[in-house]
């Protein structure tokens, strides 16, 4: 079975430039804070291609906030009515 990480777009924050990402493993997390948004986007760059390289891992990466924080609600919801039909009619 393959993890599944969602990997949110880059944002200011604090100052600074950084990204979130989730699993349902981890949770939502925050990349280290960068000054520069080139620094931001190379580390994020990088992590992408490193784990594209991992085939227990499948890689979303969301262009947007709304995006990313839709994503996040159907994958920790998503899970909790699995093979339970949506109908109870006969």
């Amino acid at each position: 079975m393959k993890t599944e990480l969602y990997i949110g777009p880059l944002i200011e924050r604090d100052g600074g430039f950084a990204y979130d990402t989730f699993s349902r493993n981890d949770g939502r997390r925050s990349s280290f804070r960068y000054p520069r948004i080139e620094q931001a986007r190379y580390d994020q760059r990088v992590m992408i291609a490193e784990l594209q390289q991992d085939q227990r891992i499948r890689i979303h990466v969301c262009e947007t906030m709304n995006e990313f924080e839709q994503q996040l609600a159907e994958a920790q919801h998503g899970g909790e009515n699995r093979g339970i039909p949506s109908s109870t009619e006969p």
